[in-house]
């Protein structure tokens, strides 16, 4: 509405339409603080089934520890009735009991429907295996993940061995019942910018992508996405929803090169008998949507870098979200960063340090910029003359030196290259047909110090592992280092180190 010459007129803020509620930020070795996440859908309110769990390496004993923390307000009400609290994570949130720990177990049992696995590693999922058996509700809770992380649930948890079998299949208790992702979205569900995207819980819906975390160093027969295995062309050229079957997991086939240019196939890496196979954990990336707007953020489990992986997988990621961010939807991104500098890639094991956070920022940063300037040509007009004119040849460069796995230690032979594109971006060979290419500089620059294409942009930084010694917190040296790379790189995203008992809100 405009208002009158010389008076300040007042816009409305835009509400929040996601609130996620930080139940550990850890990723340990302290057991109280492992990472687990309460996602709502804001205009959905305080209701029945309104909390998505997003992994839960802690649950029941971390809500009630918040809570306990919170005011309520209990004016004109007696002991025995509901009270509303008045500040925190749970704010507005209606409350029968008046302990903490019995309005924990309200919350668990009735508000918290599904639980989001990335994947199941003990830290993500130990208080969802403990917290179930001991609050059975009016229906079952719902377990939701890629059909790799419900099968591990169904063999070695739920399997009357570590843990009673809780589940509805298999004749067990029927206290969980088992949801399969589709990797890449349900291509049946949905529609417009929703497509793919599969609900959830009420107000929000997701979609799934599989990441790679780390590889096992042991020798044993395949248990996770297929790697080192002799393929076809045709298969190494297929999409990464395509898959193999081994026993009884669908596997992922892996991308045959990495985004930072160094390209392989899997089949050429390892020489090694069929049954001596390397392993890649499997974890997840979720696209968390609110169905009332559209926005959007994005979770990711644990997660290996693509420079360093056996199975380079963030790119896709980057290249699902690119278009979400350039268009304001999606808002956050929740990602690991579990080591500091100080660590060397030996000792990762399947994880992030911030030389490489920076790294997969900018590759973020180089697809949304593709998609800014893709929009931008559209709206100029396709193939006028400017543009024709600028456009270089395609130009081939082979790298035929060999290359060391950083953990593995074998030689691999790369035959694809990665080559700078004209316009500042990297991609592999198999798209520079699409893509202006200069140079053979193999970095990722961002063009402009004041493009700030990633900007407004929040990486909330996740499963930090506590370094249990007197010198500051992991936390503190983790958000220095990356305060310096985001300075040099000037990419504008904000980074933000996570808390328990933080609500953050996008």
């Amino acid at each position: 509405m405009a208002g009158a010459p010389g008076k300040e007129v007042e816009v409305e803020a835009e509400q929040p339409a996601l609130q996620v509620i930080v139940l550990g930020s850890g990723g340990g070795p302290v057991e109280d603080n492992i990472t687990a996440f309460l996602v709502r859908s804001t205009a959905v309110g305080w209701k029945k089934g309104c909390l998505l769990a997003v992994d839960a390496g802690v649950h029941l004993a971390a809500i009630s520890k918040i809570l306990e923390r919170h005011k309520a307000d209990r004016s004109g009400n007696d002991q025995k009735q509901a009270v509303t609290l008045i500040d925190g994570p749970f704010e507005g949130l209606q409350i029968p009991h008046s302990s903490a720990s019995a309005n924990a177990a309200h919350i668990s049992r009735t508000l918290v429907d599904t639980y989001l696995v990335t994947h199941p590693h003990l830290d993500h999922i130990s208080g969802f295996v403990v917290n179930t058996a001991a609050m059975p509700g009016s229906r079952p809770k719902r377990l939701a993940g890629l059909p790799s992380t419900i099968e591990a649930f169904k063999n070695h948890i739920f399997n009357n061995v570590i843990w009673p079998n809780l589940s509805d299949e298999n004749n067990g208790a029927g206290l969980v019942t088992y949801m399969r992702l589709v990797e890449g979205g349900s291509p049946a569900l949905g529609d417009g910018e929703g497509k793919g995207y599969v609900e959830v819980c009420d107000g929000l819906s997701v979609k799934t992508w599989g990441v790679s975390h780390g590889h096992c160093i042991e020798r044993h027969s395949h248990r996770g996405s297929s790697f080192g295995l002799g393929s076809s062309s045709s298969q190494l050229d297929a999409s990464p929803r395509q898959r193999t079957t081994s026993g009884s997991q669908s596997q992922l086939q892996p991308p045959s090169r990495t985004s930072s240019g160094s390209g392989f196939i899997p089949g050429e890496l390892l020489r090694v008998e069929s049954q001596e196979r390397i392993c890649v954990y499997d974890s997840s990336a979720y696209f968390i949507r609110d169905i009332a707007t559209g926005k959007e953020i994005l979770m990711f489990g644990d997660v290996e870098p693509d420079t360093i992986s056996l199975s380079p997988r963030n790119k896709h990621v980057w290249s699902e979200a690119a278009p979400k961010i350039a268009s304001g939807h999606l808002r956050g991104v929740f990602i690991e960063c579990s080591y500091d500098d100080s660590v060397s890639n030996d000792y990762l094991y399947g994880h992030i340090a911030p030389r490489f956070m920076i790294e997969e920022m900018k590759c973020l940063a180089n697809e949304v910029r593709k998609v800014k300037e893709n929009k931008k040509r559209k709206r100029e007009g396709n193939g006028d003359a400017l543009g024709n004119s600028r456009r270089k040849p395609t130009r081939v460069v082979r790298d035929l030196s060999p290359q060391v796995s950083p953990r593995s230690g074998r030689t691999r032979n790369s035959i694809d290259f990665e080559i700078m594109q004209a316009d500042g971006q990297n991609e592999s060979l198999k798209e520079v047909d699409e893509e202006e290419v200069t140079g053979e500089d193999q970095s990722l620059p961002i063009r402009s110090s004041s493009e700030l294409p990633l900007k407004g942009l929040k990486i909330v930084i996740i499963h930090m592992k506590e370094k249990l010694n007197d010198g500051p917190p992991v936390g503190e040296l983790i958000m220095k280092q990356l305060q310096d790379y985001e300075a040099q790189a000037h990419l504008g995203c904000e980074f933000v180190i996570s808390k328990v008992g933080d609500a953050m809100y996008f």
